[in-house]
C-alpha cells in the first residue's frame, strides 16, 4: 500500500477514509483546501470537499496545484488522486471529454459522487464485497426467459446513478436467443416531466436507440412506445427498456403493478427507494405490499443513516431491506473495480499489441500499461467492463462466493458471452456519447474497408484515410450494430475476435485480482 496520503476537505465521508489510510499502515497529512496544501510527494491525494463547494472551484484549485506539483519521474506511476463531485453532469463531463489536462498530466485521477460510487457498490460487488443481492439473483442463461426489473422510486442523483448503472451492467446471454428478453428499468417520480426530459436528452444517443415509454399516473393515460431510431430497417442491439412514470408512488394503479411485478416468478424484481426526502424511503419501506416482505423482493432504501435499519433487518419479515446512499460511508480506498480494470486494460494491450495474449499479469507491467491510457473517458471504460464480471460469472452459474476461482471457459460459453459484451460495450458507447453512422455513412466506411483488406491481399496501394477511425474520433462507431452484423475491420479480422478475447481472458483477470488482494 502507498506511504504517504493528503486529505484535503471535511466532507462526512472522510472519517471513514482516514480509518481506511491508518488500516493499511499509511502516513496522513490534513489540509482544509487545496489552497492550503503543500506540493509535496504524495502517492495518494484524497479531495472531499462540503457539498456547498462548486465542482468547478475545485476542479481550478486542483488544476492551479497541479500545475506546481513535481512530475513523477519517467517510469513511476503518477500519484492516485481520489476526487468527490457533487454533480453528476460534472462527472459526465469528465468521462465524455477530455477535460483539464493539466490535472491529468500530474495525477492519476479517479472522479467519484457518492451517488455514483453507491451505485457501483450495490450493483457491482466483487466477491467478499458483494454486501447486496444482485440484480440477477438468479442464474439467466441462454435458455432462461427470466429478465432483470429494476424499478426506482425518486429521480434523485442516486435514482438516475442506480438506472445507469443498471443499464451498463444487466445484460444477458438469453437476450442474444430472443430479443423481446430485456432488462427493464422504470423510473417514478411525482415531478418526472421535467427530470425525465433532462435525463433523455443528456443520454440521447441511448434513448435515440432504446425503447422507453411515458407513463402519466395522473392522467391515467400511456404514450406509446419509442422505438429505435433503425427499429425494422436493422436489427435491435440495445438489450434495455425504459418506462418513465409521472406520479405518486402510493398511485392504486401503481401498488397494483408492484403487487403484480412481485409474485411475476419471470421477472427478477429490485426496488430501489431513491426519493431525496429521506424520510419519505423510511415510510415507503414499510407500506410496500405485502408480498414484497414475503417474497423476500430485494428493496433499497437511500437513507442518511443505516443505524435503525441494520436493527429492523435482523428481524423476520424485514430481512429485504437494505440502506444505501449514506455520505459517511461507502467509499473503498483501494478502488477493487480499477484494479481489476488495470487487468482488463493490460490483457487488451497485450492481445491487440505485438506481446500476444499474456498468460501471467506481472504488476509492474500491468501499472506501465495503464500508466499509457492518457484519457479519462478511456480508463472508465475499462472500469465500466469490469463491472459487468460477476454479472457474466453468474450466467454461466458461478455463485458469488466462488466468482474467483481460475477455470476455463468452453468455446460455447465464449460465443455466447461475447455477443453479451457486445451489448454492454454498446450501451456504455451510447452512454458516453457514441452514435452509430448513418445508412450513407455506414456505406462508406464499409467500401473504404473493403478497400483496406482487397490492397492487403493484392499488395496494392491501400487507401490514404481510415475512415472507421475518422468516424470514430468524431464519436460515430461502424460497430455500433447488433452482434450478427459485425464484419472485419481493416485487418480483414471479424472485429468479434475481439469480444472472444475480452471475455476468455476472464479467469486471468480474476485469479490476479484476488492474488493481489490483501
Amino acid at each position: 500500500m502507498n506511504n504517504k496520503a493528503l486529505i484535503i476537505g471535511s466532507h462526512p465521508i472522510r472519517k471513514s477514509i482516514v480509518k481506511q489510510y491508518e488500516a493499511l499502515g499509511c502516513g496522513i497529512e490534513m489540509a482544509d483546501t487545496i489552497e492550503k496544501a503543500q506540493c509535496k510527494d504524495y502517492n495518494e491525494l484524497c479531495i472531499l470537499p462540503q457539498k456547498e463547494t462548486a465542482d468547478h472551484e475545485v476542479l481550478q484549485a486542483l488544476e492551479t496545484f497541479a500545475m506546481d506539483y513535481p512530475e513523477a519521474p519517467e517510469g513511476q506511476s503518477k500519484p492516485l488522486c481520489h476526487l468527490l463531485l457533487h454533480d453528476k453532469v460534472t462527472l459526465w463531463l469528465l468521462q465524455t471529454l477530455d477535460l483539464y489536462p493539466e490535472i491529468h498530466k500530474k495525477f492519476e485521477l479517479y472522479a467519484f459522487t457518492m451517488e455514483d460510487q453507491w451505485a457501483k457498490n450495490v450493483l457491482c460487488g466483487l466477491g467478499k464485497r458483494a454486501v447486496y443481492p444482485p440484480l440477477d439473483r438468479e442464474k439467466i442463461d441462454t435458455a432462461s426467459n427470466k429478465t432483470v426489473h429494476l424499478v426506482i422510486a425518486g429521480f434523485s442523483d442516486l435514482g438516475e446513478s442506480m438506472a445507469l448503472h443498471a443499464a451498463l451492467i444487466a445484460h444477458f446471454p438469453n437476450y442474444v436467443r430472443n430479443q423481446t428478453l430485456r432488462t427493464r428499468i422504470t423510473i417514478v417520480d411525482k415531478a418526472m416531466t421535467e427530470k425525465k426530459d433532462a435525463f433523455i436528452q443528456r443520454y440521447s444517443n441511448l434513448f435515440e436507440h432504446s425503447y422507453y415509454r411515458n407513463i402519466d399516473l395522473k392522467q391515467h393515460s400511456m404514450t406509446l412506445y419509442h422505438e429505435p431510431l433503425y427499429h425494422s430497417s436493422r436489427e435491435d442491439f440495445v438489450d434495455v427498456e425504459w418506462e418513465f412514470v409521472d406520479g405518486d408512488f402510493y398511485d392504486p394503479l401503481l401498488q397494483q403493478k408492484l403487487q403484480l411485478w412481485a409474485d411475476n416468478k419471470e421477472q427478477l424484481l429490485t426496488l430501489a427507494l431513491c426519493d431525496t426526502d429521506h424520510s419519505s424511503n423510511f415510510d415507503r419501506a414499510f407500506a410496500l405490499p405485502k408480498n414484497f416482505y414475503q417474497n423476500e423482493i430485494t428493496v433499497l432504501v437511500a437513507t442518511e443513516s443505516s443505524t435503525m435499519l441494520e436493527k429492523v433487518r435482523k428481524t423476520d419479515g424485514y430481512r429485504n431491506l437494505y440502506p444505501i446512499g449514506m455520505d459517511n460511508c461507502g467509499y473503498d480506498i483501494r478502488l477493487p473495480l480499477l484494479q481489476m480494470a488495470k487487468r482488463l486494460n493490460y490483457f487488451y494491450t497485450c492481445s491487440y499489441g505485438q506481446e500476444g495474449t499474456p498468460t501471467d499479469m506481472p504488476v509492474e507491467k500491468v501499472e506501465a500499461t495503464w500508466r499509457k491510457v492518457q484519457t479519462f473517458s478511456m480508463r472508465y471504460s475499462n472500469i465500466y467492463n469490469v463491472m459487468t464480471l460477476a454479472t457474466k460469472m453468474r450466467s454461466l452459474g458461478h455463485e458469488e462466493k466462488d466468482w474467483d476461482k481460475f477455470y476455463a471457459l468452453t468455446q460455447d460459453e465464449i460465443e455466447t458471452l461475447s455477443a453479451v459484451e457486445h451489448n454492454r460495450w454498446s450501451v456504455e458507447r451510447l452512454i458516453l456519447g457514441f452514435r452509430p453512422p448513418t445508412d450513407m455513412e455506414r456505406e462508406e466506411i464499409r467500401e473504404n474497408i473493403e478497400a483496406f483488406i482487397t490492397a492487403k491481399k493484392t499488395g496494392t496501394t491501400a487507401p490514404e484515410q481510415d475512415l472507421k477511425n475518422i468516424y470514430k474520433k468524431k464519436k460515430i462507431h461502424y460497430d455500433l450494430c447488433s452482434y450478427r452484423e459485425l464484419r472485419e475491420d481493416k485487418t480483414g479480422q471479424n472485429v468479434q475476435l475481439y469480444d472472444y478475447d475480452l471475455t476468455a481472458c476472464i479467469p486471468l483477470i480474476a485469479q490476479s485480482f484476488k492474488e493481489a488482494q490483501p
